[in-house]
């Protein structure tokens, strides 16, 4: 007998939200039960990847009693990610990260929850990447680099051995820090 997958809800619905989607329906321990809107509420009610958004981050509360257990932060923006995690902190949400299964992550690096490591990311020994990260596709992170909390690092963005990266950056497409 296998256990039921845990009930995740994934909190943003732009572009970091569907790359999450993705990568949780080729994982057979999560399920998505909603898509909550994190940001104005327009989006509620309205269709998002074929899943209706079912909510706001005042809605927290009643989806945990519904058996939601865990939380995706899945916002494109720094600081309405740090807002849902806030919001998840006060209702105690599990917050999960999500990797992509080409990605290659030293043994010795450390990855803050509720982060997002795109497909081809390659991140070196020792380093560091804060709660709320999330680093696109084929971004290189060098050995020894330290990334604050809340910042997005885009696709093929290279991230210079021993750099560090404030919290709440987001660094460019392409671009180098050293």
């Amino acid at each position: 007998m296998t256990d039921a997958p845990t009930k995740l809800l994934i909190l943003g619905t732009g572009a970091l939200a569907k790359s999450a989607m993705e990568l949780v329906s080729a994982d057979e321990t999560l399920k998505v039960s909603a898509i909550i809107d994190t940001g104005d509420g327009s989006m509620v009610g309205e269709e998002f990847l074929g899943m209706r958004v079912q909510g706001d981050l005042s809605d927290l509360p009643r989806f945990k009693i519904q058996g939601a257990k865990a939380v995706f932060p899945a916002c494109d923006d720094p600081g309405e990610k740090q807002k849902a995690l806030e919001a998840a902190a006060k209702v105690k949400y599990q917050v999960i990260a999500l990797r992509h299964p080409t990605a290659i992550i030293a043994d010795s690096a450390r990855l803050g929850e509720g982060g997002f490591i795109g497909a081809g990311v390659i991140i070196g020994a020792e380093a560091k990447l804060g709660r709320g990260c999330s680093v696109g596709a084929g971004a290189i992170i060098e050995a020894g680099a330290s990334i604050g909390e809340g910042c997005s690092i885009a696709a093929g963005a290279i991230i210079a051995p021993g750099a560090v990266v404030a919290a709440g950056t987001s660094v460019a497409l392409g671009q180098i820090v050293q």
